[in-house]
This record gives C-alpha cells, structure tokens and sequence, in this order.
C-alpha cells in the first residue's frame, strides 16, 4: 500500500519518493528517474499528460507536484502510479500514492435543482 494524503480542492499536491539500496538502506541514484505513470481522478477517469518524470531533489530523493482542480468535481479519492527501479534487483517497483480531497468546511456536493 502507498502513502494516504489529505487535500482540499484547488491545493497543490507534493509527493516524494526515495530509492534506497539494499545493503546499507541509504538513498541511492542509478540512473532511473521514477515516473508518474498515471493519476486516477475521482470519477475513475485518467489525467492527461502522463506519464511524467518526477524531479530530482538529491541523491535518491525525487519530487512530484501537481494542481488539484478546484469544486465539487474534485472531491474524493485520486490515485497516483509511481514506477522506478530498484537499485538492488534492477526490476521496476511499483509505489502508489491515494490523495484524498475533502470538503474545506464539511459536506460539499453538487445538486440541480428540478423546476415544476
């Protein structure tokens, strides 16, 4: 399981991602930067414009942000795909991140009123 974040519409959300070797357990780079491979809105639907890279902070520290939309259409659970490569085994690892965005000040919704 990855990590949960809490969000409230129009946010910007970061994330960070470490490679560490399997010996001394310590941030390493091997070349392979992780990548975004896909961001699942709410509503089941895919982000445009992934895969991404995710941008190097320090040795085996990456970075990823991206903005939330803001309204009702936002609230709920998005799912973030990472994907990078372990340093040991040189197979890709699959990371994810759930980001929940809630409501800033309690219940939000989206309703139409009917006219009679």
């Amino acid at each position: 399981m990855g990590d949960i974040l809490n969000y409230t519409p129009g946010q910007v959300v970061t994330f960070y991602q470490e490679v560490l070797d399997g010996y001394t357990h310590q941030r390493t780079d091997d070349g392979y930067i992780p990548v975004v491979t896909r961001i699942i809105l709410p509503g089941f639907t895919l982000a445009t414009g992934y895969p991404a890279a995710m941008t190097r902070m320090d040795v085996g520290l990456f970075y990823f942000q991206f903005q939330l939309s803001g309204g009702a259409a936002s609230v709920g659970t998005w799912f973030v795909d990472i994907v990078y490569m372990d340093p040991n085994s040189g197979l890709l690892v699959n990371a994810s991140r759930r980001i929940i965005v809630g409501s800033p000040y309690g219940n939000f919704g989206v309703s139409t009123v009917g006219v009679f």
